[in-house]
């Protein structure tokens, strides 16, 4: 038997309790399963995921669970130790700077594609999810979650299925920083629903300077916010930049 094998048993059983028990699963179901849990922030940065326990939890061995660890790996989402232990990627300001920069010059882009070609049902939708967000409290965080993101994607509903994939990845990963937002007292849900409200509305006019315009001041807002709470000495000049970019060419 492996050295390590019985201690990563002993020292990691209490973390079982936080893995589903739902029988034999393919590798791609128990990624999907931890990359919601880490993105939700369910499963903390800096938190320990061990093979053995997550294997034990699926009903697997563990094969799948390793090439599930090797796809979290891939996407960022986790640190390898060893060959039985991973650790929950630490959040950093680089990314917060790197998700939002892309953010915003990306999801302007593809909002001036999409724009034109809002059908009336999901301008409807748009108005309709406004509605929800602003009544939501920040308690309701999950659910504010699933209205916030499906708000966002249909802003770029009209690109390419790669390009939607793409801006679906940055928007699904700040989602673990805005904890942090919350976290540190942050207060700019108000205008954030006006924001929200005020984008709606270009869309309904066909007004895609306006809509880039103000999705850009939205989306730097949140990302100038969260450099501010993590590090309030870091000079976010790659965020600065990507809203000077969108901003200017959309006078």
């Amino acid at each position: 038997m492996n050295p390590h094998e019985g201690v990563e048993d002993s020292t990691d059983l209490i973390d079982e309790l936080s893995f589903p028990s739902i029988g034999r699963a393919t590798p791609e179901l128990i990624y999907e399963t931890l990359r919601a849990q880490i993105l939700s922030a369910e499963k903390e940065p800096g938190s320990t995921l061990a093979q053995s326990i997550v294997a034990r939890s699926y009903g697997v061995s563990r094969g799948p669970v390793r090439e599930a660890f090797r796809m979290l790996q891939r996407e960022g989402l986790i640190e390898s130790e060893t060959n039985f232990r991973a650790t929950v990627t630490p959040l950093s300001i680089e990314e917060v700077e790197h998700l939002y920069a892309m953010r915003i010059v990306n999801e302007c882009m593809a909002l001036s594609v999409s724009i034109p070609q809002l059908s009336p049902s999901e301008l409807d939708e748009l108005d309709a999810l406004v509605v929800r967000l602003n009544r939501m409290q920040v308690l309701e965080i999950a659910e504010w979650e699933t209205c916030h993101q499906r708000f966002h994607g249909l802003l770029f509903a009209h690109v390419s299925d790669r390009t939607r994939s793409e801006l679906a990845h940055w928007a699904e990963h700040t989602e673990r920083y805005r904890r942090v937002y919350i976290q540190g007292g942050a207060t700019g849900w108000a205008l954030g629903a006006t924001e929200h409200a005020q984008i709606a509305l270009a869309c309904r006019n066909s007004d895609a300077a306006a809509g880039t315009r103000i999705l850009a001041q939205h989306l730097a807002r949140a990302g100038l916010t969260l450099v501010a709470i993590m590090d309030p000495s870091h000079k976010p000049d790659l965020l600065r930049a990507a809203l000077n970019q969108v901003t200017i060419e959309s006078r």
